[in-house]
C-alpha cells in the first residue's frame, strides 16, 4: 500500500501510463520479440525497459541497432510494433496498485496522465479499464515535440490541470521518465522504491 498522504502537500498529480498505472510491459516486451521474428532478427526486448519512456520510434531504433538490421526499415518495424500493440495490449493489461493514489484524490486535486504511449492506445485502454474519468488531462506522444526525458510531456500537464511544476508531482517507474519529471522542477515518486525523489 502507498500512503496516500505523502501527496496531500501537491497542488497537481501527474501520471506516467505503461508500468506506473497500468501493467502493459511484459505484454509490449512480447510484442517486440513477436516483431523482431517478423523481420528474421532476434530482438533484445530488455532494451525496451532500459529506454522506458522514450517514444515508439527512439526504442525500435536502438533495438534494430543492437540487433543489426539496418535503420532504413525503422518505419516498417514502428507500423508493425504499433499494430501488435493495438491488437495485443487492450485485451492483457490491467490496473497496477498506484492507481489506487488517483482513485484516492480523484475530485479533490486536478490529476493528469502524461504518457510516452500514442493517443489511440492510451484512449482504447481508458475505455477498456473504465478509467477516463479520474484524470483532468491527458498528454500522449502525439501531443508533444519532445519526449521523455525531455520534460515537455509533464509541463504540458501541469498547464493543462492549471498547477505550478514545482507544486505537482509526477509518478514514475523509468529512468526517462524520472528524469523528464525532475527537468520539469517537479518531485517523482518512483513506484519502483516507493520513494519520493526532490525536484533539483
Amino acid at each position: 500500500m502507498i500512503d496516500n498522504a505523502l501527496f496531500n502537500r501537491y497542488e497537481g498529480l501527474i501520471f506516467d501510463m505503461d508500468g506506473t498505472l497500468i501493467d502493459t510491459m511484459p505484454v509490449h516486451a512480447r510484442a517486440w520479440g513477436m516483431v523482431g521474428e517478423q523481420f528474421g532478427y532476434e530482438f533484445d526486448s530488455r532494451i525496451m525497459y532500459q529506454l522506458g519512456g522514450a517514444s515508439v520510434r527512439t526504442i525500435a531504433a536502438a533495438i534494430m541497432q543492437k540487433a543489426g538490421m539496418p535503420q532504413a526499415r525503422l518505419d516498417e518495424v514502428v507500423a508493425a510494433k504499433r499494430a501488435l500493440s493495438y491488437q495485443l495490449i487492450p485485451t492483457e493489461s490491467k490496473l497496477l496498485p498506484t492507481f489506487e493514489v488517483v482513485r484516492h484524490f480523484h475530485q479533490q486535486k486536478p490529476i493528469a496522465l502524461g504518457s510516452g504511449s500514442h493517443r489511440y492506445l492510451i484512449d482504447v485502454l481508458m475505455d477498456k479499464l473504465a478509467i477516463a474519468p479520474y484524470f483532468n488531462a491527458v498528454v500522449s506522444a502525439d501531443d508533444v515535440m519532445e519526449h521523455k526525458p525531455h520534460p515537455e510531456t509533464f509541463l504540458r500537464c501541469a498547464t493543462l490541470i492549471q498547477a505550478e511544476p514545482t507544486r505537482c508531482i509526477v509518478f514514475e517507474d523509468a529512468d526517462l521518465g524520472v528524469e523528464a519529471g525532475l527537468s520539469a522542477g517537479m518531485d517523482v515518486f518512483d513506484v519502483r522504491t516507493r520513494e519520493i525523489i526532490p525536484a533539483r
